[in-house]
């Protein structure tokens, strides 16, 4: 059985580092269980991995910007939904590796998957119900409790679009100080430390509006405890997988591999 996590983030939120470390610990941690996998992104020029299934040997951002007059961003968009009508080949290529785990490193513009038809069309073409998202949090966009909350809101509104389980990670975390790192998780931890710092750090309207948003997401339950995790030195990630596990296997590792 193949399991599916998809990693999914605001530019520089640390998709590919985080998908490059994953990757080379679990393989260095079992060597009966396979992992690949995927890159989604047709126009990026750098990986710090080597993607197993590569959106680029099926799609050359260069020549559709050349062969429809093409912006860098239009061309993205447009690469994106050419891919899929590969997606039939792409799937074919993941399972010729007969994989036990596929990371799927999307692309860096959020928008490109995760609303646009693609992204759906992708997660569905493969097993949703084996399927997570690893939603990636960039501590440089919710320092405060209101970027906190827009950066949940955010998470909310991916979860809304694929309706599959979400984890959600503090990513470079070892850019972070100690005392940063515990602000972001006892506001992750405790809801009512995060309100009591937005009646305490914010006014007006934004206030309000950041208040209302917090009952709103708590009552819908998208407020998820964060998995702080580095991709740099690896902190964090054996706490991912078994949350992974966690969520698609109700508690049991998914793989035995410990």
């Amino acid at each position: 059985m193949t399991i599916y996590s998809y990693f999914i983030g605001t530019a520089g939120s640390g998709k590919s580092t985080l998908t490059s470390f994953f990757i080379n610990w679990f393989r260095e941690n079992t060597d009966e269980i396979s992992i690949i996998s995927v890159n989604l992104d047709p126009g990026v020029n750098f990986l710090p991995y080597s993607p197993d299934v590569d959106s680029r040997d099926y799609i050359n951002i260069k020549e559709i910007m050349n062969k429809y007059n093409l912006g860098p961003n239009g061309a993205l968009i447009a690469s994106v939904d050419m891919l899929c009508a590969r997606i039939d080949e792409i799937k074919d290529e993941i399972e010729d590796f007969r994989p036990d785990h596929v990371v799927i490193d999307t692309p860096g513009q959020i928008e490109l998957f995760a609303f646009r038809s693609s992204g759906n069309l992708f997660v569905s073409s493969l097993d949703p119900e084996k399927s997570v998202i690893i939603y990636l949090m960039d501590p440089s966009l919710c320092r405060t409790p209101s970027g906190y909350i827009s950066t949940l809101l955010l998470g909310a509104n991916i979860q809304y679009r694929f309706l599959i389980p979400q984890i959600q990670v503090l990513s470079k975390i070892d850019l972070l100080t100690n005392e940063e790192l515990q602000n972001f998780l006892t506001w992750s931890e405790d809801h009512f430390s995060l309100e009591e710092s937005v009646n305490k750090n914010t006014k007006g309207l934004k206030r309000e509006m950041s208040i209302k948003l917090f009952q709103t997401l708590s009552e819908l339950g998208t407020m998820h405890q964060l998995i702080p995790v580095s991709g740099i030195n690896g902190e964090g990630v054996e706490e991912l997988y078994a949350e992974i596990s966690r969520v698609l296997s109700g508690g049991e590792d998914f793989f035995e591999i410990y």
